[in-house]
């Protein structure tokens, strides 16, 4: 298994030569930057903390060289927390970030070049140990190292979930104190805050529920092609309706083409490029660290969290610096509940498996993590559908191809170099209902056609998602798929039942930890991804999607006779290939403490004093759909918590 890691990593569709990627983000790098100098706001660990160990630097704490709020993690979340809170001028904030900007990085700004950061210095390149359900593989894990974390370097997909998923977020706290807030009513406030949805001319789409002032700009402006429409004609045909907004109050059912977080000019919108502009970068109270690795949170006798310990390197010094009013872990699903453990805070039985002093005994730290899992159809197309041939050229007519493309990007930010891959989104229900008893038919889980257990937020919710992609891949893109011309049809599970953990490996902050997701690990899951294998290959025969593939090419890396197989034969290929679409969640979860929970629903941690979490771990359930969006309206939500609170 782990012979994938050291292999040389393999150029693919989506792996555009660096030269010319970088030439398209160079107008954008520099017109990041200002043209008059500003106060500097990146800064090496030694220029801000304290050394750990020398007792006349740590005894002279003064309030001019604290902060009053410091951030761990500088991802999809934090620099929300980072504007928001540094708006009030009485507000010190400190972020601490293990990687570096993305705006001088190519990749991180052009949307066709995201894979490019994987596996790299900007990847925190996590595995998980061998998956049962997945014969025993160990499946890579992608989380951006970087400003922004995952929104710098996901598939730009802008979904919020269900609005039933955020009713049932408030039920699960069973009135504790703020519940309501969390609820589709409440909360929809903050989906719609950070945006602002900009209408693009071919896409009509009402905009009444749309966010109209927030930073982070959406719409439709990907690159968009014949194999996206027809797609959604075939949805239709087998009864999934053209709906033209999934982010609204009438829910997400239907097929759709795909919103993103790609603003009018054909950039990544990730929160870094929104949220931390030159103007908040500018503010006196807003301090950053890049390149920096928080080894633990300290705490006082009353246990109350009084700053954090960082280092650059793991054989560097270790540096201190204080919170006066919180430390908020803003780290994600796997380094948060990694640095509550490195802490003392989590399952007694951890901590003592790696002789950590127990500062607050908190048994569902690192546990009830969710993922959502995705298995991907390859189907042999027609010549033209493919977006290779701009991305990846074979031979003199397609280098020109996508020299047009890169001249295209430069001078209009449009075309094949927009891309994300996953051109539409259709989210169904397979577990019952019509498309349910078509896909799934009778089995020893089964009667009638549903599954037994259903594990959606709705009878109006979904728990499948399908994707289509005029690309084809194996191993994220890290596998030479060498079919000249292919598609994808991508197969998500929403509403898994398995769940896992995130524990330790060792005591040594530097030291990966050990992820478990569990995947495949109850007949639920299984069976529901398994009709979904089999939807995925009844819309590829399904016109005019049908039309657009070439039935005479065999090759064992394609799946068009795939829904012709017997469930068994099928499940055992699911096993064999199905990967993470990169949503860890739920791994510091909100709920009340004797379910589970790390937080109340202030975000505030159980059993200890200022220290709150605010990223994609503390979500009580998985939503049904992406998660980006979602964890950057908790961290507005976040914000205006704290505020109120001070």
């Amino acid at each position: 298994m782990r012979r994938s890691r050291t292999s040389t990593k393999v150029n693919t569709a989506l792996a555009i030569g660096a030269a010319a990627v970088a030439v398209g983000a160079t107008a954008y790098a520099l017109s990041s930057k200002s043209s008059s100098k500003t106060a500097k706001t990146f800064f090496k660990a030694n220029e801000i903390g304290r050394p750990v160990g020398d007792q006349d630097s740590e005894s002279s704490s003064k309030d001019d060289d604290e902060f009053d709020f410091v951030i761990v993690g500088g991802g999809t979340a934090a620099m929300v927390l980072a504007n928001r809170l540094t708006d009030r001028s009485d507000f010190k904030v400190l972020v601490i970030e293990a990687g570096n900007s993305g705006r001088g990085v190519s990749a991180a700004r052009i949307p066709a070049a995201f894979s490019q950061l994987q596996r790299t210095q900007h990847d925190w390149s996590y595995w998980t140990v061998p998956q049962k359900g997945c014969n025993n593989r160990e499946l890579p894990w992608t989380r951006t190292k970087m400003l922004g974390g995952c929104s710098s370097g996901n598939a730009l997909m802008f979904h919020l979930g269900a609005p039933e998923d955020y009713d049932k977020w408030a039920r699960l706290q069973k009135g504790a104190d703020g519940a309501e807030g969390w609820a589709y009513k409440g909360f929809k406030k903050y989906l719609q805050k950070f945006e602002t949805f900009v209408p693009h001319p071919e896409v009509p789409c009402p905009t009444e529920e749309r966010g109209k002032t927030g930073p982070v700009k959406t719409g439709y402006f990907g690159f968009f092609t014949d194999t996206g429409k027809a797609f959604i004609s075939s949805c239709e045909a087998i009864g999934i309706p053209h709906v033209p907004d999934v982010n609204t109050s009438k829910g997400t059912m239907g097929v759709t083409r795909t919103p993103t977080y790609i603003d009018p000019q054909g950039r990544r919108v990730s929160t870094e490029a929104a949220y931390l502009t030159r103007e908040v970068l500018a503010r006196p109270n807003l301090k950053v660290v890049c390149g920096a690795h928080v080894t633990k949170i300290r705490f006082n006798d009353s246990k109350r969290a009084v700053g954090v310990e960082f280092a650059e390197k793991k054989d560097g010094p270790v540096y201190f610096i204080g919170a006066r009013k919180e430390v908020i872990l803003s780290a994600g699903a796997v380094n948060t509940p990694q640095i509550l453990l490195l802490s003392g805070i989590g399952p007694e039985s951890e901590l003592s498996k790696h002789s950590i002093p127990v500062i607050h005994p908190l048994p569902g730290v690192g546990q009830h993590l969710v993922d959502h899992i995705v298995f991907n159809s390859s189907f042999p197309t027609r010549p033209g559908y493919h977006t290779g041939r701009f991305l990846r050229p074979k031979n003199a007519w397609q280098k020109l191809s996508m020299a047009r493309a890169v001249a295209q990007y430069m001078i209009n930010g449009t075309g094949p170099l927009t891309t994300h891959t996953q051109e539409c989104m259709a989210f169904v229900r397979l577990g019952d209902g019509e498309l349910g008893r078509k896909f799934g038919g009778a089995s020893d889980e089964s009667e009638g056609g549903e599954v037994m257990e259903d594990s959606t937020s709705g009878k109006g919710t979904p728990d499948v998602e399908m994707m289509v992609s005029p690309l084809a891949w194996r191993d994220h893109g890290h596998k030479i798929f060498d079919i000249p011309e292919a598609m994808t049809i991508s197969t998500t599970l929403l509403r898994p039942t398995s769940n896992g953990t995130v524990t330790l490996k060792s005591a040594d902050p530097w030291e990966k930890p050990l992820i478990d997701p569990c995947y495949l690990t109850t007949k639920h899951d299984m069976e529901i991804l398994v009709r979904g294998v089999r939807l995925a290959h009844e819309l590829a025969n399904t016109e005019p999607l049908k039309s657009i593939l070439d039935q005479s090419v065999q090759h064992p890396l394609l799946d068009h006779a795939l829904g012709t197989k017997s469930n068994a034969e099928i499940e055992e290929i699911v096993r064999s290939r199905a990967e993470t679409l990169y949503h860890p969640s739920c791994s510091a979860r909100m709920a009340l403490l004797e379910d589970g929970g790390v937080v109340d629903t202030r975000l505030q941690v159980y059993g200890v004093q200022g220290l709150r979490i605010v990223d994609a771990s503390v979500q009580p359930e998985i939503v049904s759909g992406h998660t980006a969006g979602p964890t950057i309206a908790i961290a507005e939500m976040a914000a205006d918590l704290i505020k109120e609170e001070y």
